[in-house]
Parts: structure tokens; sequence; C-alpha cells
């Protein structure tokens, strides 16, 4: 089956699996296949794997393939650059700040041009915040707009699109976005290269538990993409010696998410193959029922739930739709993490009134 082979070649392209990998693929199958990459955005994943392991393609497929990979590669350049230009931008001003997510997670990858990438998400502190726009304004020549934004400011430069956040995740709870706050307050950060720069991010402990908040969160709204899953594996597998398991567990627990954390681990583990010792939790029965649960709902929405949907993205019928999706998920995973659930639908609710 198709989906069979698509897992195949994602593991095969981030741990150099030794599956058995069909010589040839017929034209529909191809065609298939690459739309399931596009909507859950591992393109570059699946492309490179094809290409390594010299599986036949029509000569269509193959132009297609060779030149969407270029494009991958060529946007992860031009990306980099603006993440090196923001550090040098920040240092000069002497503003203390991080790069999440993006190409710091790309960097733990085989090859870091592969992961397909997205826009620039740092983050400071409220302190300095307001001066990190000014700077931006005055520098740059941008005007950062919020556009109801509940986390961050945004803007484009040279093409790449930047979100400076004030709050790096809503955890609909006092307790919760305390205990999350003080885990970032309190942070020593720590550096990755990005085209030989060193680019200040969170320590691998804490950024792991927010690449894991962050896909939850848009899980839970309206769905989210394998590329955060892979994301999440490979950072897991590369800074497993810098990665405090026991820490990590202490505030998934606190924040109630120990649960949710172990059903988007069957994923990692049975899926996208990550060691299970390198999850930090022994997996079960239960863990796996909701694991498949997620799995339906991120190969069926695809990257931030984008696909399957009927009405479009704008009008009443679309926020009609939009609240069913949202319904849905509450109910298939409310078990999962209740505190945070709830808090998010009367949130949303209240949101919407």
């Amino acid at each position: 089956m198709t989906i069979d082979l698509f897992f195949t070649l994602i593991r095969d392209a981030l741990w150099g699996s030794t599956e058995d990998i069909p010589l040839e693929l017929p034209k529909q199958e191809t065609g298939i296949l690459f739309s399931i990459a596009e909507q859950q955005s591992v393109c570059g994943l699946v492309i490179e794997a094809l290409i390594h392991n010299n599986i036949k393609m029509s000569q269509q497929w193959v132009f297609k393939a060779i030149s969407l990979l270029e494009q991958i590669k060529q946007q992860n350049k031009i990306i980099n650059e603006g993440v090196v230009k923001l550090d040098r931008l920040m240092n000069e001003a002497g503003i203390n700040y991080t790069i999440v997510k993006g190409q710091v997670l790309a960097s733990y990858y085989p090859n870091s041009l592969l992961r397909q990438p997205g826009d620039i998400d740092y983050y400071c502190g409220n302190s300095v915040f307001d001066r990190a726009l000014k700077v931006i304004k005055e520098q740059w020549g941008v005007t950062p707009e919020r556009d109801g934004a509940e986390k961050h400011y945004h803007f484009n430069y040279n093409g790449v699109t930047f979100e400076g956040h004030f709050k790096l995740v809503e955890l609909y709870g006092r307790k919760r976005n305390e205990c999350f706050k003080d885990l970032i307050d309190c942070d020593i950060s720590t550096e990755v290269d990005i085209d030989g720069h060193p680019i200040k991010t969170l320590s691998p402990t804490i950024h792991v538990l927010y690449v894991f908040l962050h896909l939850y969160n848009h899980l839970l709204k309206l769905g989210i993409g394998l590329r955060q899953f892979c994301d999440l594996a490979v950072m897991l597998h590369c800074c497993k010696g810098q990665i405090n398991i026991d820490v990590m567990n202490e505030y998934l627990h606190a924040l109630g998410m120990e649960k949710a954390y172990r059903a988007c681990g069957c994923i990692l583990v049975d899926y996208i193959g990550l060691k299970e010792v390198e999850l930090g939790y022994t997996l079960t029965n239960t863990d796996r029922r909701y694991g498949k649960r997620v799995l339906n709902v991120v190969m069926f929405r695809g990257n931030m739930g984008h696909y399957n949907k009927l009405s479009g993205f704008n009008g009443w019928m679309h926020k009609v739709e939009t609240t069913g999706i949202k319904l849905s998920h509450f109910v298939k995973f409310v078990l999962l993490a209740p505190g945070y659930s709830c808090g998010w639908l009367w949130h949303e609710f209240r949101r919407n009134l």
C-alpha cells in the first residue's frame, strides 16, 4: 500500500532504514505518494529517499521530484540567511532573544536542507520585546503587525516571514501558563550551528517540551502535519544525551500532558521509527489506541489542518465547519489532557461569542 511505502521512505530518509523498498513505482502510485508527502509537508524527505534508493519513476515525476527538491533546498538557504541576519541585528542591539522551532529543528535532520521550511520564529521576553520591534522597524524598514494574533507579531523581510513571540504557547490555565513561563524565563539557552553561525535557542529539554506543546495545540485545533512529528523525533534522537528525560516528564505531569505526549509518541515510535527509550516512556495498548486516533487526524487533515475541508477558508460556512472540526477533536482527545482541553474549548467559545 502507498501509505506503508510513504512511512518506509520517511524512516529511510531519517534513519537509513534497511526495510525492503520497491525498485519501481507505477505512475498512479507515484502521484498518490507525492500528494501525501505534500499534504504532510515532508516532500524533501520522501524525494531524497526515492533518489537515494534509485527507485524508477516515470520521466514526468523524475523532473518534478528534482525541481521540487531544489526549491526546498533554495528556500532553506534563504530562510537560513534570514536567521543569521536576525541574529546579527539582535546581537548588535544587545537584545536577549532565542530562535525556536524551524531552522533550529532542521539542524537536527541528517540533511538540514531537506526539511520543508516555513517561517522564522523567535522569542523575546516582555522586558525587551517592544525594543526588539522598534529595532526591526528602524533597521529593516518593516512594521510588525499583530492582526489578532494572541502570541506574536509578524512581518515579512526579503521574502521571509518572521514571527516575534512575546508568548510561546497558550496552555489555557493560569497555573499551566505560569509553570511554562517560569521554565522559559529560567532556561539556560544553548546554541546550534546554522550556516556556520552559532544561533541561540532554548535548551534541548525545554525546547523539546515546547515543540510537543506547539504540535499538540495545533492538533487539537484543526490538525497538524507529519513534519512536526518528524521534528520532534529527530530532536529527541539527536539530543538524547542533552535532554533530561526525568525533568521533561516531571513538567509534562505538572502540565497534565503526559497522556497526550505518549499518544503522539506512538506515531514517533511505531511509524517514524524513533526508539522507544528515546521517547522517555514505555508505551501501552491504551497509548497506541489513542495514537491511532491522532494518526487518523494527521493523515486526513494534513499540515495545519488545511486539507479535506469543504468550505474553503473564509465565510460563515468555513466558521461552521471549523467549529465542527474543533468539537470532534475535543471529543476524540479530551481524556488525553482534560484540563488543557476544557480550558481550550472555553477559550474558543468566549472568543467566538
